[in-house]
């Protein structure tokens, strides 16, 4: 992908991840679209805890790398009047966690097709 529709991807999961935020351990939605994505995109996953989900690339070797990211919001009424507005009364993602969540989903897009020998891992 070029680095405008990397950009494009990004704006609109955190859009979409920020629509419906989740307080912490109740992120049900929101693990469900990461384990979606990356199953979309190849990569392996499974559930940790309560709401956790961890996706692997396992290219063999020795080498290891885990990337992590939040997805909880906070309990905060959310006030700004834009397209992609919390719809949840009462939680936002005030805390940049649905950014980081994005983010990090389309890193583990553009590392699945990078030559490397080792384990890579995406802790959500």
């Amino acid at each position: 992908m070029r680095d405008e529709e990397l950009r494009n991807e990004v704006i609109g999961l955190r859009r979409k991840i920020h629509m419906y935020p989740e307080l912490g351990f109740r992120e049900y939605r929101t693990s469900q679209l990461v384990e979606d994505y990356l199953h979309d995109i190849g990569i392996k996953t499974w559930r940790i805890g309560k709401t956790g989900v961890v996706g692997e690339i396992d290219n063999g070797g020795h080498k290891r790398v885990a990337l992590r990211a939040d997805m909880d919001a906070l309990p905060i009424q959310e006030e700004n009047d834009v397209p992609y507005k919390s719809q949840i009364p009462g939680v936002m993602h005030a805390c940049g966690h649905d950014a980081h969540t994005a983010m990090l989903l389309v890193a583990a897009r553009v590392l699945s097709s990078v030559d490397f020998e080792g384990k890579l891992r995406f802790i959500f």
